[in-house]
C-alpha cells in the first residue's frame, strides 16, 4: 500500500457520504427520484454527424482539462505512461523532483514515438537513431550530432503539453487560450468532494480497455441514470440497487449521483446511530468523461472504479478506459483477488448489457427518420444537465 489514510478526510468523507445515504433512504422511503423540469429533446445528430464529431473532439477533448490517469499510476521518479486516446500520442513522466511533465511522444528528428515501453528509467530514448531525453524533455544525447549544426541543440527537445497535478489527479490539455491548467478553477466546488476521497493514495489494481460501437456520448449516457437497472440489468446491478431512483448534485459542469443500494432498506426505519458504516459514496462524475465509482465489495471494503470514455476513430465508437484502484482507507492488506473480480463483474455488465444496448442504439440513429429526437425524461436529470453543458460549449464555438 501507499500512504495512510489522512484521519481529518475520514471524517469528511463520512459527513458527505452519510448525508447521501440520508437523502437517498428519503427517496427509497417514497419511492420517487430527483426530477428535471421537463423532458428534453436530443437531435441524433449528435451521436452521428462526422462533421460535429470532428468540431466536438477540438472543443471538448482538446480544448478542455481531460484526467490523463491517477497519481499513483505513476508514483515514482522515472514512471511514465503513455495516453493516446485523445489522438496525438502523450508521454507523461514524473520527473526526479517528483512533479508529472506531459510531452508529446514525438521526437523532434523524424517523428517516430521516444517511447513505447513504459518502464521506469531516468531518460528517454528514440528507438529510431537514438536521440535521448532527460525526465524533462530536455536533449541529452545525439548521435552524429555533428549533422546537425546550424540547429539550437535547446530546440530539439520534447514538445511539452500543459500538465496539472491535483487531488490525485493528472489533467493534460492539448489547446486552449491558457498555456497552464487551473484545476482549482475547473472543478470549482466539486474540488472539496474529490479532495477527501484521497485519491492519490489511491493503489491501481486492474486496468482494461472495452472498445464499443458506439458513439462515446450514447456509451457515456449508460453511467448517468438508474432508469434501465430494472430492465437491462435484472440479473446485476438490478439485484443490488433499486431501478429508477436517483439523487443528483450539480457542481456546473461536474455532478455527483447515488443510486439506491438495497441493503439501505433493511435499516431504513432504524435510527441514524444504528445505522451500519457504508462505504457507498455514489457517482463522481469529472466533465467531459471521466465517472468514478465510490462503491463498496461486500464484506471486503471500498473500491474506486473509474470509466473514461473516449471517441473512437469513427463518429459511431468509443473506448473507454476501465480501472479499479483501491483507496488507502480500505485496508492496509491488497485482497487482489477480490478486487480484480469486482473489475471484471464491471467490465460483463459494461461489455455484455449497457454497450450492447449502445451499439444497437447506435446503428438506429444513423438510420432514424427525418424529423426523428430521442428524449430525455425528468427522470434523467444528470443526462439532462450534460448534454446542456455540451450544447453550451458547442454552441460558443461553432
Amino acid at each position: 500500500m501507499g500512504s495512510a489514510a489522512d484521519p481529518a478526510m475520514e471524517v469528511l468523507r463520512r459527513e458527505s457520504h452519510y448525508a447521501l445515504r440520508r437523502r437517498t433512504l428519503e427517496r427509497m422511503r417514497s419511492k420517487t427520484t430527483d426530477l428535471d423540469a421537463a423532458p428534453m429533446r436530443i437531435d441524433p445528430a449528435v451521436y452521428t454527424d462526422p462533421d460535429y464529431a470532428r468540431q466536438e473532439r477540438l472543443a471538448i477533448f482538446h480544448g478542455h482539462p481531460v484526467v490523463a490517469g491517477l497519481s499513483r499510476d505513476i508514483p515514482e521518479p522515472g514512471d511514465m505512461m503513455l495516453f493516446d486516446v485523445l489522438g496525438p500520442s502523450l508521454l507523461l513522466v514524473r520527473n526526479k523532483a517528483g512533479v508529472v511533465n506531459a510531452f508529446r511522444n514525438l521526437c523532434p528528428h523524424r517523428g517516430a514515438k521516444v517511447v513505447t515501453d513504459c518502464s521506469r528509467r531516468t531518460r528517454m530514448t528514440c528507438r529510431f537513431h537514438a536521440w535521448t531525453f532527460d525526465l524533462d524533455g530536455k536533449l541529452i544525447g545525439q548521435p552524429g550530432k555533428e549533422g546537425f549544426e546550424g540547429i539550437d541543440r535547446s530546440d530539439l527537445g520534447l514538445i511539452p503539453v500543459p500538465v496539472a497535478e491535483r487531488y490525485g489527479l493528472i489533467f493534460v490539455q492539448l489547446s486552449g487560450e491558457r498555456p497552464d491548467i487551473d484545476v482549482d478553477d475547473w472543478l470549482g466546488d466539486f474540488a472539496s468532494e474529490l479532495a477527501h476521497l484521497e485519491l492519490d493514495k489511491a493503489e491501481p489494481v486492474r486496468r482494461s480497455e472495452i472498445g464499443c460501437e458506439a458513439n462515446w456520448k450514447y456509451a457515456l449516457d449508460t453511467y448517468g441514470e438508474s432508469y434501465h437497472f430494472a430492465s437491462l440489468h435484472p440479473e446485476t446491478i438490478g439485484q443490488l440497487a433499486y431501478s429508477n431512483i436517483m439523487i443528483y448534485d450539480n457542481y456546473g459542469l461536474h455532478s455527483r449521483l447515488a443510486f439506491p443500494r438495497g441493503e439501505f432498506m433493511d435499516y431504513a426505519e432504524r435510527d441514524e446511530s444504528d445505522w451500519p458504516h457504508t462505504n457507498y459514496g455514489g457517482l463522481y462524475n469529472i466533465f467531459p468523461n471521466m465517472v468514478i465509482n465510490v462503491n463498496s465489495i461486500a464484506g471486503v471494503g471500498q473500491f474506486y472504479g473509474v470509466s473514461r470514455v473516449f471517441p473512437g476513430d469513427t463518429v459511431d465508437s468509443s473506448r473507454t478506459l476501465l480501472s479499479t484502484y483501491q483507496p488507502a482507507h480500505a485496508g492496509t492488506e491488497i485482497d487482489i483477488a477480490r478486487w480484480s473480480e469486482m473489475h471484471d463483474f464491471i467490465q460483463r455488465v459494461v461489455t455484455e448489457e449497457d454497450y450492447s444496448v449502445s451499439r444497437d442504439g447506435q446503428q438506429n440513429l444513423t438510420w432514424a427518420p427525418e424529423g426523428y429526437q430521442t428524449v430525455l425524461g425528468r427522470n434523467e436529470i444528470a443526462l439532462q444537465h450534460w448534454h446542456r453543458n455540451l450544447n453550451r460549449i458547442m454552441s460558443n464555438k461553432r
